[in-house]
């Protein structure tokens, strides 16, 4: 069983791999929280979470696929020990062709970012530390789910830098997450205020 904080080897970038081999041709949400977290703790389930929600989406895909992304979040921000999906949620199902094309994009920076990192500032990615990475990422996952044309590539590749740091205790790289995040979070508040102008106008005209 792993627990939030626990020390974890083996690269993401390996297990992410292990997902471009595999047979199935879709995958659901309940098989990618149980493989990776009992291969790789919380950080990973936090990472494989986000590669969906950076699929080029319908307008509202995003608040579907963040969904999941939200719910784990919330749970390691209140420390729970297991991850846990409900069935409805655990049974849905993704085109792993669809995941694996997102992945064959991301391992490449992935693995040289891997390279760089090393377990520091312990302090960061420690119990608490992880708790609050989960609240920052549930904070980014309710943005992900706003309807903001374009609005989620920024907060997810947040989550992204939050979920490698912590996977591979690296609290420098979890800092560099929070200080995207508040990047993230200024792009789609000018994007909010945007879509708000662009209402009024509309109405205005009509």
């Amino acid at each position: 069983m792993s627990k939030p904080g626990d020390a974890r080897d083996r690269a993401l970038s390996a297990s992410l791999r292990g997902l471009l081999h595999g047979r199935e041709a879709r995958l659901s949400f309940g098989q990618i929280v149980e493989g990776f977290e009992d291969h790789g703790g919380v950080g990973e389930v936090l990472f494989i979470l986000t590669l969906p929600v950076l699929l080029p989406l319908p307008p509202g895909g995003s608040a579907v696929l963040a969904l999941p992304l939200l719910m784990i979040a919330l749970q390691i921000a209140l420390g729970r020990e297991r991850l846990w999906l409900p069935h409805w949620l655990s049974d849905r199902k993704l085109e792993r062709e669809a995941v694996a094309k997102v992945a064959r994009r991301v391992l490449p920076p992935l693995e040289w970012i891997e390279a760089l990192g090393r377990p520091r500032l312990g302090f960061v990615t420690g119990r608490l530390g992880t708790r609050l990475a989960g609240a920052a990422a549930t904070v980014l996952a309710l943005v992900v789910m706003l309807p903001i044309p374009f609005g989620n590539l920024l907060p997810a590749m947040a989550v992204a830098l939050l979920a490698l740091g912590l996977a591979r205790k690296d609290g420098l790289m979890v800092l560099g997450g929070y200080a995207l995040m508040a990047g993230a979070t200024g792009v789609s508040l000018l994007g909010a205020q945007g879509l708000r102008l662009l209402y009024h106008a509309a109405t205005a005209y009509f």
